[in-house]
């Protein structure tokens, strides 16, 4: 099997398990773009995720904003790997009350246990929000990093 259709394969893959991720579905997030070290994604503003205040909560931006880095990094992922983050920084640059927020990441390094990405943050009109960077670990199968967990390539939780 050559390199590109593998690639595709696995991207085909990689949109179906994360957009039916609980999380992203109560989010209302969808991933929009995987490419080699890159990840794109769509947040459509609601009203049950603002604030107080009106606007879109911080922590809904930093949740858009790790699923970026974290799918940017996890492209490049070996088969059996899974991402999980364990650092985020977030400079919050602007704020969003209404429409769509995209957020986007792209890796910057890739080692044997740990990633790290880019991400920001922009509205409908290239407006930017937020920046990020963020760390991810490299869990390979067998590995009991993560406590109670499931493996999210079990094709049965794909049903």
């Amino acid at each position: 099997m050559s390199e590109k259709i593998r690639l595709h394969e696995l991207k085909e893959h990689a949109f179906l398990l994360l957009n039916k991720s609980p999380f992203y579905l109560h989010l209302g997030m969808e991933v929009i773009e995987i490419e080699e070290g890159r990840a794109k994604l769509r947040l459509p503003v609601k009203d049950e995720l603002k604030s107080l205040y009106g606007i879109l909560h911080g922590g809904v931006i930093a949740a858009l904003l790790d699923s970026a880095g974290t799918i940017a990094c996890g492209s490049l992922m070996k088969v059996g790997e899974m991402a999980v983050t364990v650092d985020q920084r977030i400079n919050y640059i602007s704020n969003i009350s209404s429409g769509v927020l995209f957020g986007e990441g792209r890796a910057l390094h890739k080692g044997r246990f740990t990633g790290v990405a880019m991400t920001e943050a922009k509205d409908e009109d290239g407006n930017l929000v937020a920046v990020g960077m963020s760390t991810v670990f490299f869990v390979r199968g067998g590995e009991s990093q993560i406590r109670n967990s499931k493996d999210p390539t079990d094709k049965r939780l794909l049903k």
